[in-house]
């Protein structure tokens, strides 16, 4: 999390995708975001990265799940919940 950006170990694996434009349709994902609503660009890094992959064609399965560290005390408690109804989804 942080401000919204991307983490450094992140950032070359989107540069990749977003210039090689691989097709990505046999793909399937879920997503979850850890951030701050403090910030205006609250969980922006996996918009940022849901966006890119949904562009090249990849599948999210079930809903993108943002977690708010000012609403929770434990991040994982949330995430804990997600997992437990996303596995029923593949």
């Amino acid at each position: 999390h942080g401000a919204g950006e991307l983490p450094d170990n992140l950032q070359p694996l989107l540069e990749q995708i977003a210039e090689q434009q691989p097709d990505l349709s046999e793909v399937q994902f879920g997503a979850v975001g850890l951030g701050s609503s403090e910030y205006d660009t609250f969980c922006g890094a996996i918009k940022q990265i849901d966006d890119l992959l949904i562009a090249r064609g990849a599948k999210r399965i079930g809903d993108r799940l943002e977690i708010d560290v000012t609403d929770h005390e434990i991040p994982e408690d949330p995430a804990e919940e997600w997992v437990k109804n996303w596995i029923n989804l593949l």
